[in-house]
């Protein structure tokens, strides 16, 4: 498919992601089945435009937040890989205090990896 629809199928899995959502549940608000859904973040599909409205609306973001490539913020979030995404994901939803306990473990094995 095109680079534009790999770009829109990021920022839907980007948005998804950060909305805390399961590929699965975004399909089901915008009523739409789960393997379409993956074809879409894939870049390997692309929805109509009323279709694209609904995603929208699902994420909370508008139509155009979607096709903006170029935000400074997005470009520094695309080169993540998607596991370091969905840690992020979880990561948001846990209390302050989860948060911690998670980066001091993370420091101790990235530092273990050293020696």
């Amino acid at each position: 498919m095109s680079d534009l629809a790999k770009q829109l199928g990021k920022r839907v899995y980007l948005f998804r992601k950060r909305n805390g959502l399961t590929q699965a549940a975004l399909a089901e608000k915008v009523k739409i089945s789960n393997e379409f859904m993956s074809g879409i973040e894939r870049g390997a599909k692309l929805p109509s435009l009323f279709t694209l409205e609904k995603i929208a609306q699902a994420l909370e973001v508008t139509p155009k937040d979607l096709f903006n490539f170029d935000r400074t913020g997005f470009q520094s979030i695309q080169s993540l890989s998607r596991e370091v995404l969905d840690v992020s994901a979880l990561l948001q939803k846990m209390t302050p205090s989860q948060r911690r306990k998670i980066s001091k473990v993370v420091k101790v094995l990235a530092e273990s990896d050293r020696d």
